[in-house]
């Protein structure tokens, strides 16, 4: 914390619920001062603190609704409130989606698992394991999708409206987190998209597929789809049954 004579504003600032693991140990769980050698924005103020913007779902600042680029000048006493999952606010009030009508993301490069989750979920997400930040960004806005990532970085560019900061590196708890951060439950239809490039996937005779068919598996199952995409054949076998029961929880297959 910078504190010498160039500094001329200071700023009282709180973060709540969740917003709290992204900041240092010493500013967590109360109200703590920064000072600035200039007026800043908002969004730069928070972000300075290393939390995304896109992690924020209300500000207020002197108790009044503040937006992200309204400036910071001195004496304010700023509060900053996680995505708000339970309580119901104004959508006006709101500075993120709560609920996806039509759920689509596009996933960052570390969270290649998560990609296969969220489509073995029947989600729409895009995943490439050589894309490019800029890349990232540029499918986000030219198809409004979401931004997956761990890189609280990437989340900090000022065009990024839909984001959302993965924290678990597990991939069935990252496969909730977003669940619940989206409020997806009722969306999910499992197995009705292809894990390995995110077509859709329709039922096929067995007749149609038997030359992609292992001796056993054109023996003992009898019921297929195929991804419209890349053609890829899926069956319902015993590998369903070796899944993480949470992630069975989750897509709710029992």
């Amino acid at each position: 914390m910078r504190t010498d004579a160039n500094d001329h504003i200071r700023v009282w600032i709180r973060f709540y619920g969740p917003l709290n693991t992204l900041l240092s140990k010493e500013r967590r769980g109360g109200s703590f001062i920064r000072y600035l050698p200039e007026s800043t924005t908002v969004k730069d103020l928070i972000e300075g603190c290393g939390v995304p913007h896109t992690e924020v779902d209300l500000v207020l600042v002197n108790g009044r609704k503040a937006a992200f680029d309204d400036p910071v000048k001195g004496g304010e006493r700023i509060s900053v409130y996680p995505v708000f999952l339970t309580l119901e606010i104004p959508p006006s009030d709101r500075k993120q989606t709560r609920t996806l009508e039509s759920p689509l993301f596009v996933v960052d490069v570390n969270l290649g698992k998560l990609a296969e989750y969220l489509r073995m979920a029947g989600f729409d997400a895009l995943y490439r394991n050589d894309a490019k930040d800029k890349e990232l960004i540029h499918t986000t806005l030219e198809e409004d999708r979401v931004l997956l990532t761990r890189d609280r970085r990437l989340l900090m560019h000022k065009v990024i409206k839909n984001g959302y900061l993965v924290r678990s590196d597990q991939p069935v708890e990252q496969l909730e987190e977003v669940v619940i951060r989206f409020n997806l439950f009722k969306k999910i239809s499992p197995f009705t998209r292809c894990i390995h490039c995110n077509g859709l996937l329709e039922e096929a005779e067995k007749s149609d597929v038997l030359d992609q068919l292992q001796p056993l598996t054109k023996r003992y199952y009898h019921r297929f789809s195929r991804c419209r995409n890349c053609g890829q054949v899926y069956w319902t076998g015993s590998h369903r049954e070796r899944l993480d029961p949470k992630l069975k929880e989750l897509l709710d297959i029992g």
